[in-house]
């Protein structure tokens, strides 16, 4: 089993999390701690949005040339995830895509370091990050829930 293969379960898991815990959240998704805080639904927008582009990034071999404009893009059509259910149908929609792309990235590759915007790092962290981002953002919809009085566990 290659590194790639490996990690698609985890993927599948952390959505898992992700969804169970915004479900719960229903009619507190707009909920903020703060002015400068995101709601739940925000969080879960970021998760479904953030893993497109990186379907071209890992079939390229690199990331895009305006980085900028595939964000604001990606804002502008995040507009239309209104719902917990919107997500999950938009990460269904390409899941597939990525799933292959991911499988298809060359391992020799994955201990290569690859610049992005957020820093230098080996493209099996940026893979690994399509894993890391939900189950942090789950933990931070989970954390939501206890401020309500909810402590039952959810996302599993």
């Amino acid at each position: 089993m290659t590194y790639q293969q490996a990690i698609l379960p985890l993927i599948e898991d952390a959505y898992k999390n992700l969804f169970g815990n915004a479900d719960a959240l229903a009619g507190k998704l707009d909920y903020k701690a703060s002015e400068t805080t995101r709601t739940p639904l925000e969080l879960v927008v970021e998760c479904v949005q953030s893993p497109k582009m990186f379907i071209e990034v890992f079939r390229a071999g690199r990331m895009p040339e305006d980085v900028n404009a595939e964000y604001e893009k990606s804002i502008e059509d995040a507009k239309r995830l209104t719902d917990v259910a919107a997500c999950r149908a938009e990460y269904e929609s390409y899941k597939a895509d990525l799933f292959e792309a991911i499988t298809s990235f060359p391992e020799a590759r994955l201990a290569e370091d690859i610049e992005t915007p957020w820093g230098t790092f080996p493209w099996r962290d940026l893979i690994a990050y399509l894993y890391w981002n939900p189950m942090w953002h789950a933990g931070q919809l989970s954390y939501i829930q206890t401020i309500h009085g909810d402590t039952e566990m959810h996302g599993q």
